[in-house]
């Protein structure tokens, strides 16, 4: 039994290693029933069913995600639920989104993870939201008209001297919004209404419309970032960033370079496919097949033509450039029935023959020229 090579078990055990790492690193928000506000799940607890919405209505969607989190060049930047800490270097980034004109939609339920968002803005959160569905009297939400909200969970908040309360539970605030710059903050106290299981409860859609409205005709961005997409969504990131990835090119590199070095060879030697030589036939044959496609069979019937006289002519002692009615009288002079013959050859080929008859035609001109004269 022939003994594998190490070197090639090696290798297949870090091709094997390398896509079990990526499969783990690289998968994004599941769709299962749990709440993940992210725009790539399409289950109730996701917000798919909203990006469509919203592209269905006219606005064009993206998203953020990647090494590191960066606003991007939008008109509205939603953050649903995040479930990863909102550090003061975004809430930074988020203030200036909003003082150049941007509006910013954040979501929350529990106001742990992006807690520092409403702080910034001046919004606390105060308690639990009562579940159900609430009157919306705001002008905020007039266009589209919307009447209710339904809630099944989330959090109040207590707004501000600068901001306004949109939306109660009878209680107190679930959203809020704050104008800063020439951009607006809003505060929403409840994931419910953006995800795909209560999108279409009581009014919700036409409230979500209503605080995403600036982005209609324009982009609306959604922030994947904080829910845990980075650094591994980017292959790039997670070779060039990350201990494994990088462990894993030096071994590739390692491979490949004793690979090359050793002169080894990857399977089996190839053998050289020896063709025989071709005869002067088939070099024939493939040109005549090229002249009959071509439909150019004049070429063949002139260059007979052309042997019949010049072969008559020299067999008479004659230029075998002599008229060819002048070869037949005096070929007729000496022995008619060959005279008769070759001029029913050359009426022959004034026209297209057959391949068949072409052929025979070329037997008739060789036995007529090979007969001895009378």
């Amino acid at each position: 039994m022939r003994r594998i090579d190490p070197l090639y078990l090696g290798s297949a055990a870090l091709l094997v290693l390398t896509i079990v790492v990526l499969a783990a690193t690289t998968t994004g928000p599941s769709s299962a029933s749990q709440r993940t506000g992210s725009a790539y799940d399409s289950g109730s607890g996701g917000a798919a069913a909203l990006r469509q919405y919203l592209e269905a209505m006219g606005a064009a969607t993206s998203t953020v995600q990647g090494e590191s989190f960066a606003v991007p060049q939008a008109a509205v930047l939603l953050i649903l639920g995040a479930s990863e800490q909102v550090t003061d270097i975004d809430v930074q980034q988020l203030r200036a989104f909003v003082r150049s004109g941007g509006t910013l939609v954040a979501v929350t339920e529990q106001g742990i993870f992006d807690r520092g968002i409403f702080d910034a803005f001046g919004v606390r959160v105060s308690g639990i939201a009562t579940a159900g569905a609430h009157d919306v009297a705001s002008a905020a939400f007039a266009d589209p008209p919307a009447r209710s909200i339904f809630i099944d969970r989330g959090v109040t908040f207590a707004p501000g001297g600068q901001s306004d309360a949109l939306a109660t539970d009878g209680r107190a605030a679930v959203i809020a919004a704050v104008r800063e710059g020439s951009g607006i903050f809003i505060a929403v106290g409840s994931l419910w209404p953006f995800l795909g299981g209560g999108l279409g409860e009581a009014d919700n859609a036409r409230v979500v419309l209503a605080l995403l409205r600036p982005a209609l005709g324009r982009t609306l961005a959604f922030d994947e970032y904080h829910h845990g997409l980075h650094p591994s969504s980017d292959l790039t990131v997670l070779i060039e960033k990350t201990w494994p990835g990088r462990a894993l090119v030096f071994a590739g590199v390692l491979t490949f370079l004793y690979l090359v070095l050793s002169g080894r060879r990857l399977g089996r030697p190839v053998p050289l496919a020896v063709r025989p030589a071709r005869s002067s036939l088939e070099y024939v044959r493939g040109f005549a097949g090229l002249v009959r496609r071509s439909g150019r069979g004049e070429i063949a019937r002139r260059r007979m033509r052309e042997d019949l006289h010049a072969g008559l002519a020299r067999e008479l002692g004659l230029d075998p450039a002599t008229p060819f009615e002048r070869i037949l009288v005096t070929l007729a002079a000496q022995d008619r029935a060959r005279a008769a013959r070759a001029r029913a050859i050359d009426d022959a080929l004034a026209a297209p023959l057959p391949d068949d008859r072409l052929l025979r035609t070329v037997a008739s001109i060789e036995k007529l020229l090979a007969e001895p004269q009378a």
